[in-house]
């Protein structure tokens, strides 16, 4: 089988952007849609959680495997919408060589949904 044969989600990629408002001086962030109807395979991972003496440190992090697309992936403001929860990117990995097939390591965007 293909690797393309195991992509069996969709998925969205979103450009997060930051600005601030001019009366408030808040800051706001827009997503802005790019990408739509992304061939993806989603694996969870579940989550982990570390005591170190007081602090408590958790993380849920999940792997998306998908083809390199024509838009920029970036950990900074890009986010993976799958099954319609949002995610973050932590990191990029080229699975494949020469961006054949791409690994990212994703942590949720928001923890309320």
């Amino acid at each position: 089988m293909s690797f393309k044969g195991l992509l069996n989600d969709v998925c969205k990629i979103y450009s997060r952007t930051e600005s601030v408002d001019a009366e408030t001086g808040e800051q706001t962030f827009t997503n802005t849609l790019l990408a739509e109807g992304v061939p993806c395979a989603l694996q969870y991972n579940g989550g982990s959680i570390d005591r170190f003496g007081r602090l408590i440190k958790g993380d849920n992090l999940e792997k998306l495997f998908l083809l390199p697309q024509a838009v920029a992936l970036t950990k900074q403001d890009t986010i993976i919408e799958v099954r319609g929860v949002q995610y973050r990117i932590n990191e990029i990995v080229d699975l494949g060589g020469r961006k054949r097939f791409l690994r990212l390591n994703l942590e949720r965007y928001k923890l309320d949904d």
